[in-house]
């Protein structure tokens, strides 16, 4: 069972849970119906799955036959980034003078699962984005007299993905130990039988579609140098990168997800994506000076995330997790150019979550807290900077903490 539904995407563009052996299946599925998009970092976009609170099958109420059928699931992402950072260093002055950029993004993804088999399945999942950036305005003296605000909202970047266990769960003990019970046939997970094997592997790979737009355009508050007042521009003009519902170009998305139950209410687990980007540029123009910067790049991104989690109240199917994890968008693709304009740059945090999941129905909330920002010079500015002999490094802004909800029902 898988949870698909975020995405990672950040607010200004660089950067989309196990439980006990008897609570694994379900929250699994729970997982898959996180959003792909997202990011702590405002200003570094991202298009990992964004918290894809994936956990391991380990206690929830599972189906009668585990591993197959439909899971259908909503996510929602939230995050507000308003710290301006020079690589790791925090720009304290720029939020004191109010100069920094301000991003609020808003995502809300739906997530479609069908279990072929207790090993292979396929997920859908379609976003849903209202974003917005606001950004300081400056008077014919440089100061700050006032902020405009922009927004754009729509249909994100579609994912379509297969999954795949390298073990077989049914042979995992909390699969073996389910009883129909109830209603609806919901069963009740019991303790693990011994000599069960107590982890699973698994492996996902999948395609993310441009459905999104890369250029959509808004009115902004502009000062008038003539009149000496602020006004709003006639012209609507393509909004910053970093909140852009699409990028642009097509992806290929890859992630792994592991648990391993220690005893029967501590587990461990760890899951990566990354977000394989070959198109270089999409053709939006990004307004920079940098040569090599003319156009919006389409970039590759990433995220892990390790922990534990403990079965607090196993007969409610209430667990806990804390754990760390890393978002990001690298300088360099793996495959494809790496020029046009992007704020690359990562994050590390602490992930608490809360997980429940009783009677076919899954319920998970994350909020990690960044104690650690970078912001990546990009390849023209390392280029640029090469050139000249005067180093190029942009800024970007990140999110103290950030949050994702989702809650997903198995049929």
């Amino acid at each position: 069972m898988l949870v698909t539904g975020w995405t990672f995407r950040y607010r200004e563009r660089p950067m989309r849970c196990p439980f006990p052996t008897f609570l694994a299946p379900a929250f699994f599925a729970l997982i898959s119906l996180i959003p792909r998009q997202a990011g702590a970092q405002g200003c570094v976009a991202g298009r990992c799955p964004v918290g894809l609170v994936q956990s391991r099958p380990s206690g929830l109420d599972i189906s009668a036959h585990p591993g197959t059928g439909w899971q259908a699931s909503i996510g929602y992402r939230w995050l507000h980034s308003d710290r301006q950072y020079v690589g790791s260093d925090y720009q304290e002055q720029v939020t004191a003078a109010n100069r920094q950029f301000i991003n609020d993004l808003n995502s809300v993804d739906l997530g479609l699962t069908y279990n072929i088999n207790p090993r292979w399945s396929v997920s859908l999942t379609v976003p849903w984005v209202e974003n917005s950036r606001s950004s300081p305005i400056r008077g014919g003296n440089g100061t700050v007299i006032g902020r405009s605000e922009v927004s754009a909202g729509g249909i994100g970047d579609i994912r379509l993905s297969a999954n795949y266990w390298l073990w077989d769960p049914v042979g995992h003990p909390a699969a073996a130990a389910a009883e129909p019970t109830g209603k609806g046939k919901a069963t009740v997970a019991h303790a693990p039988q011994a000599g069960g094997r107590r982890g699973n592997v698994r492996v996902s790979i999948g395609v993310d579609a441009p459905t999104g737009e890369k250029d959509a355009r808004d009115y902004r508050r502009v000062y008038n140098s003539s009149s000496g007042q602020i006004q709003t521009d006639p012209i609507p003009r393509v909004v910053d990168q970093s909140i852009q519902p699409g990028d642009g170009g097509w992806g290929i998305p890859i992630d792994l997800y592991a648990y391993y139950n220690f005893t029967d209410r501590f587990s461990g687990y760890f899951q990566s994506s990354y977000l394989i980007t070959p198109e270089g540029q999409n053709g939006v123009p990004s307004g920079s000076r940098i040569p090599g910067e003319a156009m919006m790049s389409i970039g590759d991104t990433w995220m892990a995330r390790a922990g534990m989690e403990y079965a607090l109240l196993p007969k409610q199917g209430v667990s806990i997790s804390l754990g760390l994890r890393s978002e990001g968008q690298p300088s360099e693709d793996l495959f494809g150019s790496s020029l046009g304009f992007r704020r690359p740059g990562m994050n590390m945090a602490v992930e608490p979550g809360i997980t429940w999941m009783k009677n076919g129905w899954s319920a998970s909330l994350l909020w990690p807290i960044t104690y650690y920002n970078n912001r990546f010079q990009s390849v023209p500015e390392q280029i640029a900077s090469a050139a000249t002999g005067n180093t190029r490094h942009g800024d970007a802004a990140f999110a103290q903490s950030y949050m994702m909800f989702v809650i997903g029902r198995q049929f």
